[in-house]
């Protein structure tokens, strides 16, 4: 296999788990991160992000994942 292959292949594999935690964990994460930001003093109107930005920029990771995983099989055989 070639380098490039192999570095594409490890690509796709993080970003259909990284993309994946973002769907599945959307709203922890949106919930922890605006804690955090009104965790300061005089901030307690901070808002954080909305766990439907964590899902779309998730189902992007796992169509990029996927993308490439369909690419490299198309290729392949």
């Amino acid at each position: 296999m070639e380098p490039g292959l192999i570095f594409a292949l490890a690509w796709a594999v993080i970003a259909l788990v990284g993309g994946g935690v973002l769907v599945v964990r959307r709203r922890w994460l949106s919930d922890a991160i605006t804690a955090e930001r009104q965790a300061g003093a005089g901030r307690a109107g901070a808002r954080g992000p909305s766990p439907t930005m964590f899902l779309a920029v998730g189902l992007v990771f796992v169509a990029m994942g996927l993308f490439i995983i369909v690419w490299w099989a198309s290729t392949a055989f």
